[in-house]
């Protein structure tokens, strides 16, 4: 039986949290960035528009109907989007969107202070050109690091024949959730916003010629068995021998079909996910540093404070104390 999108959301504001044993790169990639859903909003001008879009907001576009024209600082042509396809902007870059060919410009934040409907949460009452917007918000200084190498745009095609999973009901609660001001409705809204990040970059992985490392390793069934360990046990002392073993493959045959799918090498690699957790860590949790840099993989309190000021130029103290 089909349950209505107001249905689902009841059951997922009483969901208990559920742990998983079992890590992935994906997962913890996800969780070092912390994402977070931010904001909502269907997008149907009257008339053809600009809207403008402030830096280091990370976005998702999702056309319904008509087309629409990204324009991006500092890429020399306009993306086109089209038709049951979507944008997603991961690193934030300022962009402003022709929708129908765009017009008067205005600010997100201006089309977000009429949006306010009887029925949606909606910014126009066009058939013509309709579009769903949701934001993101991103730790920074890991973000800038994990991102890296991500295109200022992703585009993703064929929604309608090969729709991604919940990502139309996704849509639907969070407007319902946004507009409704019910208890927990922030909650909602992030997580809902969470899960469709998670389903288009799972999508993106499955499509893209060339994805970020901690993305493409998800596409390559041998390596993924390397990185999925790493992630599940960062601190242990892995060596190559043992991560060639986990895959099946030789030592040299591991090491360069790492490289070619990860695009760094397995040290490289492990070097960067101990740091970030590090710094994830120094940020979110109470433990000494001590602590934390045997958690990580280090064998001493000065090797690991050489590496993280080597990696983030300084001191873990320091980057604690003003985070």
């Amino acid at each position: 039986m089909t349950e209505t999108s107001e249905n689902l959301a009841e059951k997922l504001n009483q969901q208990p949290a559920v742990t998983l044993k079992r890590s992935d790169t994906l997962s913890e990639v996800l969780d070092i960035i912390h994402v977070h859903g931010e904001q909502a909003l269907v997008i149907a001008p009257d008339a053809p528009q600009t809207i403008s879009f402030q830096d280091a907001m990370p976005c998702l576009h999702i056309v319904e109907h008509g087309d629409i024209s990204i324009r991006v600082e500092g890429l020399p042509d306009p993306v086109k989007v089209g038709a049951n396809q979507l944008a997603l902007l991961l690193q934030g870059h300022a962009h402003e969107v022709d929708y129908g060919g765009g017009g008067n410009p205005a600010p997100i934040a201006a089309a977000m202070a009429k949006s306010r409907m009887p029925d949606a949460l909606q910014y126009g009452t066009s058939n013509t050109t309709r579009c769903f917007w949701g934001s993101f918000s991103f730790y920074g200084d890991l973000a800038e690091s994990v991102l890296r190498g991500v295109p200022p745009v992703i585009v993703i095609s064929d929604l309608k024949q090969n729709p991604i999973d919940w990502l139309d009901m996704s849509c639907q609660i969070i407007l319902d959730e946004t507009r409704s001001e019910r208890p927990g409705a922030n909650v909602m809204v992030s997580r809902l916003l969470d899960l469709m990040l998670v389903q288009i970059l799972r999508r993106w992985a499955k499509e893209a010629e060339t994805a970020p490392g901690w993305l493409a390793s998800a596409t390559d069934e041998r390596i993924s068995r390397a990185t999925t360990a790493i992630h599940e046990n960062v601190a242990h002392n892995w060596d190559i021998e043992a991560l060639a073993h986990l895959c099946g493959m030789s030592r040299s045959s591991f090491v360069a079909q790492f490289e070619k799918v990860m695009k760094q090498a397995p040290g490289a690699y492990l070097r960067e996910l101990r740091l970030a957790k590090a710094a994830q860590l120094l940020r979110y949790s109470g433990a000494t540093i001590e602590t934390i840099s045997e958690q990580v993989g280090y064998t001493s309190k000065e090797a690991f404070s050489r590496a993280f000021r080597k990696r983030f130029e300084t001191s873990p103290s320091a980057w604690r104390s003003v985070q």
